[in-house]
């Protein structure tokens, strides 16, 4: 069966609404330019000129420490998120850097990291090998919900951090991280994805350059080096976009 684009089923149902929910961090909230500016707004406005609907987006985003697991648990147990992913079209999310961070500081400072010229990567992996499990559980939690037939559901490999790239480079520790810190769980990521019939926005690539060793364009990044200015998310809404509208199966 080839999937329908969702041009297809606007027609058939005569839909002139659409509602787009968000799940994730501090870069889906906006943080620092604000809910209006982040990636997930300038998206919905994509999706309504590419489509002719208007798109009401529910962010459940949020800048609290909320790992993996967490988002299981919410899925799970939140009636009120169940039920606007049950009425979504779109699903986008953008999560796993909460699950990390505690472990391996910013730049480094976490128990997984505690010195520039060390790197305890059983630690980590006691960090990492969890994630495997929850995004499974939670794209299986999303579909059961909202079924990729007629849901475009959305999960981004988020990328490194400018700042993260910086310092790791400056320690001598950016291969080990990126691979150990990062591109693990990246790959749970478009494993689980792939399982479960979701699209994967691979961010990483587009931003970290094809070797994942390149700094985000700075034009794209607010001072901290680890956000986006309103530039960077609309760069993120460009390549949510590039996804295009079809149906995952």
């Amino acid at each position: 069966m080839v999937p329908k684009h969702a041009s297809t089923l606007i027609a058939e149902r005569g839909e002139t609404t659409w509602h787009l929910v968000a799940l994730g961090d501090s870069t889906p909230t906006g943080y620092g330019v604000g809910a209006d500016h982040s990636y997930v707004q300038v998206y919905a406005g994509y999706i309504e000129e590419d489509l002719g609907v208007d798109i009401v987006v529910h962010n459940w985003a949020t800048n609290r420490t909320q790992t993996v697991a967490d988002w299981v648990e919410a899925v799970r147990n939140n009636e009120e998120l169940r039920e606007d992913l049950r009425n979504a079209e779109v699903i986008t999310m953008w999560l796993g850097w909460h699950d990390v961070i505690p472990s391996i500081g910013i730049g480094r400072g976490g128990p997984c990291y505690e010195r520039a010229d060390e790197v305890d990567l059983d630690c980590l992996g006691e960090v990492t090998k969890p994630m495997q499990e929850g995004y499974a559980k939670l794209l299986s939690e999303i579909v059961s919900l909202a079924s990729p037939d007629e849901t475009l559901i959305l999960i981004a490999d988020v990328a490194i951090p400018s700042l993260f790239i910086a310092r790791w480079k400056e320690y001598g520790t950016l291969d080990v991280l990126k691979r150990h810190a990062y591109e693990v769980w990246r790959d749970y990521i478009i494993q689980a994805a792939s399982k479960h019939n979701v699209h994967v926005v691979h961010t990483y690539e587009a931003l970290n350059g094809p070797n994942g060793d390149q700094e985000m364009p700075p034009e794209y990044m607010q001072s901290d080096g680890l956000h986006f200015n309103e530039h960077g998310h609309r760069r993120i809404a460009d390549i949510h976009r590039k996804v295009g509208y079809k149906y995952s199966r």
